[in-house]
């Protein structure tokens, strides 16, 4: 491993570390910071041909443009790590971007003016153990597209954000407290065959293989 550029031991790296990866729109700003986030023994830094076994990416980006998507979500295809988190350090991201960055994984926007190396690693720290950190005025806008998102695009066709139906939902609540389904058919105002339709429309769906992994994936999902 090749020393820090501004000629400081390195420290030696203690098993357990973070596994990132960094990519940056400018060479000489990815070599730089390289060479410093290899001073903090936490970490271990991947080379490009490493990145599939990244745990979180750390993307340094003047502007979030279609190519810079693009590159973010094969990325994260590609990568062995299903969890893996996108820490971005840029100072804004276009609006119609923000979903769809929040989907390839991104889990923290840092602003190139509080981008300082500590502050840094502390958010890959926290990423790493599934934090998500924001600033306040991407989280507003965050909270707008889901809201639009069930609004517009999923209440229309009967869905909720968790994939499930709202009757779906009830049928599932009904049986996380431990009705059978004459019960629940008499609480709904179903017949029996409708609510073992329902049951069974959601284990296929999601792969599921009784009713206990049905309540469970709700439970997962927050819906219950």
């Amino acid at each position: 491993m090749s020393p820090p550029r501004d000629g400081r031991a390195v420290r030696p790296q203690a098993p357990g570390t973070i596994p990132i990866a960094v990519i940056a729109d400018q060479a000489l700003t990815g070599e730089g910071t390289l060479a410093r986030l290899r001073d903090y023994p936490e970490l271990r830094v991947l080379s490009p041909a490493q990145r599939p076994k990244a745990a979180v990416l750390l993307v340094l980006a003047d502007e979030i443009r279609e190519s810079t998507m693009r590159l973010l979500e094969s990325l994260t295809a590609n990568c062995r790590n299903p969890g893996v988190a996108i820490v971005l350090v840029s100072d804004h991201v276009p609006e119609h971007y923000v979903l769809r960055a929040v989907q390839a994984g991104l889990r923290s926007v840092i602003p190139r003016s509080a981008a300082g190396f500590d502050v840094v690693v502390d958010t890959i720290r926290n990423v790493a153990k599934g934090a998500a950190c924001m600033p306040p005025e991407f989280q507003g806008r965050l909270v707008d597209k889901v809201r639009s998102l069930q609004g517009e695009v999923l209440a229309p066709i009967g869905m909720t954000l968790s994939g499930l139906s709202p009757r779906e939902i009830e049928v599932l609540r009904l049986l996380s407290e431990g009705l059978d389904t004459t019960e629940i058919a008499g609480r709904l105002n179903y017949s029996e065959r409708t609510i073992k339709h329902v049951i069974s429309g959601v284990t296929g769906r999601f792969g599921l293989r009784n009713r206990t992994q049905a309540v469970a994936f709700a439970l997962r999902q927050g819906v219950l």
